[in-house]
């Protein structure tokens, strides 16, 4: 594995994930958020990102497969990490079917 797949690696999941924080801002929006300063930044690290991954890793390609490719690898990516993500769940299910629960004073009222 090179340095450039490293760095395209990178910045395929910082574009997927500037485009699900977007997505985010846009769903949560209520009149008194002020998501004016959140959407330009934003969308300024989106297309330093884009910038990057289209002009100096990879020139010769358009920015609808840049897009694409990026969104792709990184949802790739995610489900690589399901199995780890599975398996936490499970031990902190574990733990908690196996966690002794505090006695509470109000039902021994109810005796």
């Amino acid at each position: 594995m090179k340095i450039d797949d490293f760095l395209i690696s990178i910045i395929d999941g910082s574009i997927f994930i500037s485009l699900l924080f977007s997505i985010h801002l846009l769903c949560s929006y209520h009149p008194y958020h002020r998501i004016f300063p959140l959407i330009m930044g934003n969308i300024s690290f989106l297309f330093l990102a884009i910038y990057i991954n289209l002009f100096i890793l990879k020139p010769n390609s358009s920015l609808s497969l840049i897009l694409r490719e990026s969104t792709s690898n990184s949802i790739i990516s995610i489900l690589y990490f399901y199995p780890f993500l599975f398996i936490f769940i499970t031990f902190v299910i574990v733990k908690l079917f196996f966690r002794k629960r505090p006695e509470d004073p109000l039902l021994k009222l109810l005796d």
